[in-house]
Parts: structure tokens; C-alpha cells; sequence
């Protein structure tokens, strides 16, 4: 490979690995006011979502999935991601690792945090998620949380 062909792989590589730190973002933005059906277009048709109730393969599964969390009685929440850690797992294909965080408000104000741990695809300009795994670490709210622990 000469030295141009090795620079225009490693350019390849950041480029996709930028789109897929890109779309974490799309995606705290997307879950701050969400719809089923927008969440789930941040997926390939045969992406899958993995969460510890389970695995939901397809778009259609996964939008299922968010309609059953964000409907009436779900509360206003607010993502942020942070940590972010991308490894090239070959052309078109990003494994990104990342923490993230949630504040929530009403029903009862909460706050909580895990892991995602992604595969993205990157295909014309455009990342999707082929398989996301969310790992909740804790889901509080503010009366049983940290306060809890000062009294």
C-alpha cells in the first residue's frame, strides 16, 4: 500500500468513525423529544436493540419497543453522552463504546446512568445503528436516590 492509499484509509476510517459519534448525538437529541418511529430510523431495517428485557430485531420491533416507554405517564427526560470511545471494525463498521446520563421530570424528578455499547454502519454519508446494547447501571428518583443517602 503506497503512502496516498494508507492516508486515504486512515482519512476513510475518521471520517466514519466522526458519523458514528455523530449519530450518538442524533440519538440523545432525538430521545429529548422523541417519537417511536424517529428513534427507530436511527437503525438499519435490520438493526437490533438490545436491552435487559430482551432483543428487538428490525425497525419495526424497535419502534414497538420505544412506543411502550414513551407513552402516556413517561416522563420529560434529557440525555446526555459522554465518554466516547470509537474503533473501526473494518470498512463501513464502527464499534462505539460510551457512558451516558438522564435527568427526568414528571412524574417524579430522576436521574440515572449506564453503558451503550454500539455497531454502527456507515454507508453514503449516512451512520445507522446496526446493534445497540443499552446497559442501565441505576434508574432513581430524587426520594429514593441520593438525597436518600444524606439523611
Amino acid at each position: 500500500m503506497s503512502n496516498l492509499d494508507d492516508l486515504m484509509h486512515r482519512v476513510a476510517r475518521l471520517e466514519e468513525a466522526e458519523l458514528a459519534r455523530n449519530l450518538l448525538h442524533a440519538y440523545a437529541e432525538t430521545l429529548d423529544d422523541p417519537t417511536p418511529e424517529a428513534v427507530a430510523a436511527l437503525f438499519t431495517e435490520d438493526g437490533v436493540l438490545s436491552v435487559p428485557a430482551g432483543d428487538f430485531a428490525g425497525t419495526a420491533a424497535i419502534a414497538g419497543f420505544y412506543r411502550d416507554r414513551l407513552g402516556p405517564g413517561a416522563s420529560e427526560k434529557r440525555h446526555f453522552i459522554m465518554n466516547v470511545r470509537t474503533r473501526s471494525q473494518g470498512p463501513g463498521l464502527v464499534e462505539v463504546a460510551s457512558y451516558f446520563v438522564f435527568t427526568a421530570r414528571e412524574p417524579d424528578s430522576g436521574l440515572g446512568w449506564g453503558q451503550y455499547r454500539d455497531l454502527i454502519e456507515v454507508a453514503d454519508g449516512r451512520a445507522r445503528f446496526h446493534h445497540k446494547t443499552i446497559t442501565p447501571h441505576l434508574a432513581t428518583d430524587l426520594k429514593r436516590g441520593w438525597p436518600a443517602h444524606g439523611a
